[in-house]
């Protein structure tokens, strides 16, 4: 497990252990509370083991509410356990109200109730269910006091701990809810990394492998027919095949390795020597012009493409590849003769496509007759001050072709 996402689990786990215990110990918290006003409460000696059990058993129940929450367990059984409570409570308070005024000693059990009442809400309501339920005990508490049932202090302490104790202990849910799903997501985003490396490969093995594969097949297939009459000629073709197969174990570690480099010309010298050797005449420019590595590369896996397809599908004796140059935009275009009837694009040029489109280019392709034309279009990145500088009249395009040499 790499470090970074060690140290994210590892605090994600003390993040649930402080949660947890926060939320528990909200219980013995509301007790201590409860216990310090009881003990200064003008309550008679022996009445205080009635509303220390009532107040105790209450804040048992609820607590117990609580952690099945916590534990993601069906709300029915919280809902009866709350309902247990809350009947304690009040019937502990009206007990309590016989004797004299209420003290503040309920006002932590009874925060207890709102927290757990307001987990029943919805996530994206539970603001809203704090707030009517804190309303509501405030208002209720202001009613008993004005009815000489609670004392003035009982009033004051509602309307500042029930809202304190409640959203404390809601919003340490939500802070650990929100938590574990930046963990989820993190976790996604990884596993949605690794979806892209496999696509990544898996096309960039299509790209480099079937080329090589295609001209060792075909280099195979020369030796073989060679071998009765020219040895000499078909043991060179077998060398070929073995630096063919080098050339591919090579590419093949570079694509794991995911540092390949696909030059525009070293793909045009690679296309024209394979097509000399099925006997194609290709003509093909003596240069290719100076660009950008991404432009080359989408290029160059143009011609990649194209060769393939020519020396697999078509039975050519001819073939030509062109560089044009206008305006910004830089086209390769690739044109055989001995092309069979259209049967639909292949997966790779569909891959191809998919790949000129996200740089804002194109691939085009055209059959007419048996003469195949693959077109592949891609903008130039312009340089940063041609990109800031002022707009000026337009001239009129200027068109470079590439000089050819002709490979027989």
């Amino acid at each position: 497990m790499p470090p970074e996402v060690e140290s994210s689990t590892r605090g994600l786990r003390r993040l649930r252990t402080y949660t947890f215990f926060t939320v528990i110990g909200s219980g013995p918290l509301a007790l201590f509370m409860a216990a310090m006003f009881l003990a200064y409460s003008p309550l008679p000696y022996e009445a205080l083991p009635v509303a220390g059990g009532a107040i105790t058993v209450s804040v048992a129940l609820c607590t117990a509410a609580l952690a099945l929450h916590w534990h993601g367990q069906g709300p029915w059984r919280r809902r009866v356990l709350w309902g247990v409570s809350l009947s304690i409570l009040v019937c502990g308070a009206v007990w309590e109200a016989q004797a004299g005024p209420i003290s503040p000693a309920w006002t932590a059990p009874a925060a207890l109730l709102l927290t757990e009442a307001s987990l029943w809400a919805r996530p994206g309501r539970r603001s809203l269910a704090l707030v009517i339920g804190a309303a509501a005990m405030a208002g209720l508490v202001i009613a008993l006091a004005q009815a000489g049932l609670a004392e003035a202090q009982t009033v004051v302490i509602t309307i500042l701990l029930v809202p304190a104790i409640a959203v404390g202990v809601v919003c340490q849910l939500w802070h650990y809810q929100v938590a574990r799903e930046l963990e989820q997501a993190r976790g996604l985003a990884a596993d949605l990394a690794v979806a892209e490396e496999r696509l990544r490969f898996a096309g960039e093995l299509h790209d480099v492998q079937g080329g090589n594969l295609q001209a060792i097949t075909l280099k195979a297939q020369v030796a073989r027919r060679l071998v009765a009459v020219d040895p000499e000629r078909a043991e060179a073709e077998m060398r070929a095949v073995e630096e063919l197969a080098r050339t591919a174990m090579k590419d093949t570690r570079e694509v794991v390795g995911g540092y390949r480099k696909v030059a525009l010309a070293d793909e045009i010298d690679s296309a024209a020597r394979i097509l000399k050797s099925a006997g194609v005449q290709a003509t093909v420019p003596d240069a290719a012009p100076s660009l950008d590595e991404d432009t080359e590369k989408l290029l160059g896996l143009l011609v990649r493409e194209a060769t393939t397809n020519l020396i697999r599908h078509a039975e050519p004796t001819a073939a030509d590849v062109s560089i044009v140059e206008v305006d910004a935009e830089v086209t390769v275009t690739i044109t055989n003769n001995g092309a069979p009837s259209p049967a639909g694009s292949g997966n790779g040029l569909g891959m191809l496509a998919e790949r000129f489109t996200e740089a804002g280019g194109r691939v085009e392709h055209d059959h007419d007759g048996d003469r195949f034309t693959l077109k592949g279009t891609v903008p130039k990145p312009q340089p940063p001050q041609q990109r800031q500088a002022p707009p000026m009249k337009r001239a009129a395009p200027v068109r470079r072709l590439a000089r050819k040499r002709a490979r027989r």
